[in-house]
């Protein structure tokens, strides 16, 4: 991605935080996580094709966090390292051609987070779309949480 095409889809997430009233702080978290998607869809190289990388913001915001007892602000930096790790796990489920091959139907990679205990990563595909379901608030996820998790979609 170019440097242009960064910084139009930075304030592009930007402006669309403004109607729901975030604080400039909350506003630069946000965009900080947006960025370590967007780094990590660059990162997949070895699956022959390209993905766009989404944080999944309403599921994000649909937690009760005053119900579970932690401040939503404390767990930004949390999901910019559990994201970054993504891209490499899917390239090692690059490495496998079956796996390769079944990818090639997906363009879209989403991360959702959810205070689902029952699950450390949990993947799920629906058409164009791989989506990672993560326990946000276990350990933080690397490679091989990604790739097991896709492997077990797939």
């Amino acid at each position: 991605m170019t440097k242009a095409a960064l910084t139009m889809a930075t304030l592009t997430i930007l402006a669309s935080t403004v109607a729901r009233g975030e604080t400039v702080a909350e506003k630069k978290l946000r965009a900080s996580v947006d960025e370590v998607a967007t780094k990590q869809a660059g990162e997949i190289k070895d699956c022959g094709k390209q993905f766009t990388v989404k944080f999944d913001w309403k599921a994000f915001d649909a937690i009760d966090w005053k119900k579970i007892g932690r401040e939503k602000n404390d767990y930004y930096d949390s999901e910019r390292n559990n994201l970054s790790r993504l891209g490499e796990g899917v390239n090692k489920l690059c490495a496998d051609k079956d796996y390769k091959a079944a990818l090639q139907k997906v363009s879209n990679i989403i991360y959702r987070s959810t205070n689902d205990e029952s699950i450390r990563v949990k993947a799920t595909v629906s058409g164009a779309t791989l989506t990672f379901d993560n326990y946000s608030f276990g350990s933080t996820r690397d490679a091989s949480d990604y790739e097991g998790a896709a492997k077990a979609a797939l």
